[in-house]
Order: C-alpha cells, then structure tokens, then sequence
C-alpha cells in the first residue's frame, strides 16, 4: 500500500523545486563537470537543497543524485528512504530544449513504489497514487496555492486511451549510442514495418511510456538508480515495465553501485 501522505509532501518539493530551477534557467548560468564527465549546474544544487528541506519533515533518509550522505553499509538496511534527482537531463537544461525534470521517488524495501516527474517548462506534474493508478496534471503549478489533501487525484488519472500509431522507440536524445541502434535493428526493426524512432530528453521518456503515445525506450547509456527510480514506479503504475535489456530480469535498487545496466522500458501491453 502506498500512502498519499508521501505525495502532499513530494508534490509541494517538485514543485517549488521546479520554480527554482526556471529561475537558473533563465539566467546566464555556469556550467561545471564533475569526476564522471556529467554537467552540473547550480540549478541542481539549488533544487537538491529545496526538496531535502521540505522533505525532512517526513523522518525518512533523504539520497539525492547531488547528496549522498550514506555508505552502502548504512543504506542498504534502510526499509525506506527519498531517491531525488533534481534537475534530470542537465544536459538538456544546458542547451534550453526544455526537456529536463525533477524526480523524487520513495523506495521500500528496495523497490521504487512512489514516483513524482514534473516538467518546469511545459508545467506538467505525473506521479502514481497507488500501484496501478497514475496522474497527469497540467498547470501544474496552481496547485502551489491548494490544499492537496481536497484534491482528487482519481479527477487527474491517465486512462487508457492508447490510440493507433507506428510503433514508436524512444532513444536519448543527448545519450544515444550505436548499441541502441544494433539493439533496434536486430531486436525491434525486423518485427514492425511501421516503426519509427523519437528522440527525447530525460524521464519524459518514460511519461511518454505511461501515456502509451511511445511503445519502448531503448538505453544503453550510464545511468544511476536515481535516473530510473521515480519514472519506473509511474510506468509500472501504468502497466508498463522496465528490464534489464540482458537478463530480461527487473532493476534492482539500493545496491552497493548506483549503476544500472542497459535496460529496455516498455508501454503497457508491449513486449520485446
């Protein structure tokens, strides 16, 4: 069972996470890299420290993409704890395409159950409020100035509503490799002559997934738990999966590396 109390407190952190970041984006921001060759801003420092804050209220460990307090020896008996990635496709974010996120998954027991995405840009907010049922709001800020406790989020829910198109790969758009290509043409191609392929920037991906407007996601680039967590809870509330592209086998979270394998989500209802 997934209690929404998690969500009044994560929603108003994206949220206000979000404001902050547009701040930094419509500024002649700095742009460093760090030890893994990643960018980072002060967008995602500043949204780290805001979520962390209001989160702290909920007593539960706080880990972020910016802020990694704990050792593996400490983090791996935690039954539960906050995965964040503030500001998810900083790459993005840097070349103004407006297609990044803030991400704040709940994990228990090593399980991504609770996921929130919000698109400053476009102002869109997803998140799963049980294990099967997903929102999308749009204007999602003027939610800053209600009291989420009186809201419906079943008014809110994404239905089902998969309309007819070319199957759809989505690949990343600043992270594409010739692996995903090989994948695609040898695993994919051969079974669908209408297939098309998109690319798009950071967890959108997996929302489009969610909204069934994209049959797959295909990656074989470096990416961390906290890249996958919050978007993998909302797909699979969606019906969808995500799987170790090798094993076929499902992520596994809170491990001693942070790393994931190359991995293949799909839309409800598709398999590979």
């Amino acid at each position: 069972m997934m209690e929404k109390q998690w969500l009044y407190k994560g929603i108003p952190a994206v949220l206000n996470a979000g404001e902050a970041i547009l701040k930094v984006y419509e500024t002649a921001f700095s742009v460093y890299v760090k030890d893994d060759n990643s960018p980072v801003t002060k967008a995602d420092f500043v949204a780290s420290n805001i979520i962390k804050d209001m989160l702290k209220t909920t007593g539960l460990p706080f880990i972020s993409e910016e802020d990694i307090p704990y050792n593996y020896e400490e983090r791996k008996v935690f039954p539960c704890y906050w995965l964040v990635d503030p500001l998810d496709g900083t790459k993005e974010f840097v070349n103004h395409n407006g297609e990044f996120t803030v991400n704040i998954a709940l994990i228990r027991h090593d399980k991504p159950v609770m996921g929130i995405i919000y698109a400053p840009v476009s102002d869109i907010l997803w998140f799963n409020y049980s294990e099967n049922e997903v929102a999308k709001i749009v204007n999602a800020s003027s939610l800053k100035d209600k009291d989420l406790m009186n809201l419906n989020f079943s008014d809110f829910k994404l239905h089902d509503d998969y309309s007819q198109h070319p199957f759809t790969v989505l690949v990343s758009r600043s992270h594409r490799t010739d692996d995903v290509d090989n994948y695609i043409n040898h695993h994919i191609r051969p079974y669908h002559d209408d297939l098309i392929i998109d690319s798009c920037g950071s967890s959108l991906k997996f929302a489009r997934l969610a909204e069934h407007s994209a049959d797959c996601y295909v990656c074989y680039s470096k990416t961390k738990e906290w890249d996958t967590a919050a978007a993998e809870a909302i797909l699979s509330a969606s019906g969808g999966k995500v799987l170790d592209i090798n094993t076929k086998k499902a992520l596994l979270y809170n491990k001693m590396s942070w790393h994931n394998p190359p991995f293949i989500a799909t839309a409800k209802n598709v398999e590979i």
